[in-house]
């Protein structure tokens, strides 16, 4: 079963959790000290990724908000 097919199965507040947990997890791999043996390379990834996530919702925030407005 594919990533989409299982992200389809589930109601929004697992989906939220989901995100939430994955946030937290690469913030944690980009800044705390359990972490050190990750190279810098991993870490700015993670950095990335987290920053990738929250303008996504960001952008699904200000679509939501512009349609509300209309």
């Amino acid at each position: 079963m594919s990533i989409s097919d299982k992200l389809e199965q589930l109601d929004n507040n697992s989906l939220k959790t989901v995100i939430e947990w994955t946030v937290r997890d690469l913030n944690n791999a980009a800044n705390h000290t359990n972490y050190e043996s990750l190279d810098e390379n991993v870490k700015n990834w993670c950095r990335m990724l987290s920053e990738a996530v929250e303008y996504q919702v960001d952008k699904e925030l200000r679509k939501s908000s512009s349609s509300e407005e209309e």
